[in-house]
């Protein structure tokens, strides 16, 4: 699927007459805009829902333990959920602009601060999604080595539990900072130069 290939072929066989060239990428930047903003949508929907999905799961599993630092790291993951879903419906999308500008250059600098938003909101994953779930995990894991010690059972579990998730996490941190921002900063220099290439989808955080 080249749609940058399609869309430098529609901006070379657009007429001479500006007023129609700029007519047409007028409607295919409107187009780009909301099908990123479909996106992005779907992905902060799946995002809350999985983070619900979770807050259920660790008060499920608090409500069983009793090991009181498991409990504690069990309530800091349900916290940590419920602070994801906060921040995604409060911070996930861009507030509408109020009075926007029907132009090319108007709908292209709103596309603009959308790829602006979203790469900031990328760019501070570490903070507010994976750092209070990190600090939820090691509290468990601490609370497991505790019980794991108590009972005499080996230890080193409890120490590749950690391992496991520090990985999971730093490939998560990958996914989101690196690879998708590089990704949305490409979209956001296409549609500067005038041919903007088609939104894929943005991997999930």
């Amino acid at each position: 699927m080249n749609r940058l290939d399609e869309l430098e072929q529609l901006w070379k066989t657009q007429p001479v007459d500006p007023a129609v060239k700029g007519e047409e990428m007028r409607k295919i930047v409107l187009q780009k805009t909301e099908k990123f903003d479909r996106t992005i949508r779907r992905r902060n929907i799946l995002e809350m829902i999985a983070a619900a999905a979770v807050a259920a799961f660790f008060i499920y599993i608090a409500w069983g333990q009793h090991n009181g630092i498991e409990r504690a790291g069990s309530f800091m993951l349900v916290a940590s959920s419920l602070w994801i879903i906060y921040y995604m419906w409060r911070h996930g999308v861009e507030p509408p602009d109020p009075n926007p500008d029907q132009t090319l250059a108007g709908y292209q600098n709103a596309l603009i601060r959308k790829y602006d938003h979203q790469i900031r909101l990328l760019r501070s994953v570490k903070f507010w999604y994976l750092a209070p779930f990190y600090v939820g995990l090691l509290i468990s894991s601490v609370g497991l080595l505790k019980e794991l010690a108590e009972k005499g059972a080996p230890t080193w579990f409890a120490f590749l539990f950690p391992a496991i998730y520090t990985l999971i996490f730093a490939g998560i941190w990958w996914l989101n900072e690196v690879y998708s921002v590089r990704k949305l900063k490409s979209m956001r220099a296409q549609v500067l130069s005038g041919i903007g290439e088609g939104h894929g989808e943005l991997e999930e955080c």
